[in-house]
């Protein structure tokens, strides 16, 4: 069965890649309050609530030192990310505390865990994690999800065959808050997706360097998706994400560690 679909697995790759844009589709448009969120020496300022919870891989330097500048994703000591606290209905991780590091940490973990191909599942999961200001979040989120099965051949509903996995494994973020309260905040996330088919391995030409990116709000004591055009309308893009770039640490780009 695994052979059935295997071309068409690989096929679906960008589709794979993409499940979500459509969800938290954001606008590049300048004149808007952003904030990055891991922190420098006025980090404890509007735009970013319990900030002694967020490390600031900056404070080992201040602004405008010749250590600072030379720091880059690659060479500054990576964020820890935190562990959810709960699991919403057994389908994906949830309970983030209510700080800038709360934040990414909940991106992150959400990104890797939504299923990509069981459209039953991730609806459970959308549902633990859309907000309430964004009730066709839920339902666009399962859409992408069809259209990837269809995709690869499957029918549009269903969980995902024996022998097939996908998994998200992201590398760096970047938190920017949206607000002066610092309870909305926009992480981009850079990732790679692998496919694994049994008795034929890993794929040997996986997704890598994929960038997107989740508005998420402070609502209910945890962070939720928004995709409410207030927000979203506010996003404004970073820098391309590049290990080896100063100018990418500079703009907030950290690399990410669940140890």
């Amino acid at each position: 069965m695994a052979d059935r679909y295997e071309s068409r697995a690989r096929r679906a790759r960008l589709k794979l890649a993409g499940i979500g844009v459509g969800v938290v589709a954001v606008l590049a448009v300048g004149g808007t309050l952003v904030v990055t969120l891991w922190g420098d020496d006025n980090s404890s300022g509007p735009g970013s609530p319990d900030a002694k919870a967020s490390p600031s891989a900056s404070s080992t330097a201040s602004p405008g030192s010749s250590a600072m500048k030379e720091f880059t994703p690659a060479t500054a000591p990576p964020i820890p990310l935190l562990k959810p606290t709960s699991n919403a209905s057994g389908s994906i991780g949830t309970g983030f505390e209510h700080s800038n590091l709360g934040a990414v940490s909940a991106g992150v973990s959400y990104w890797e865990d939504l299923d990509l191909l069981d459209d039953v599942l991730a609806r459970k999961q959308w549902k633990a994690i859309a907000a309430a200001d964004s009730p066709g979040t839920v339902d666009q989120g399962v859409s992408e999800v069809r259209k990837v099965r269809e995709g690869v051949g499957l029918p549009p509903s269903g969980g995902t065959p024996d022998g097939i996995t996908f998994s998200t494994s992201v590398k760096a973020a970047l938190g920017r808050s949206l607000d002066k309260t610092g309870d909305v905040v926009v992480v981009w996330l850079n990732y790679d997706r692998f496919a694994t088919i049994r008795d034929k391995g890993a794929d040997d030409n996986p997704l890598r360097d994929e960038t997107t990116s989740l508005v998420l709000k402070w609502e209910s004591g945890d962070w939720k998706v928004t995709t409410d055009p207030q927000w979203t309308a506010k996003v404004k893009g970073p820098h391309a994400y590049d290990p080896d770039s100063k100018y990418a640490w500079l703009d907030g780009w950290r690399q990410v560690s669940d140890d």
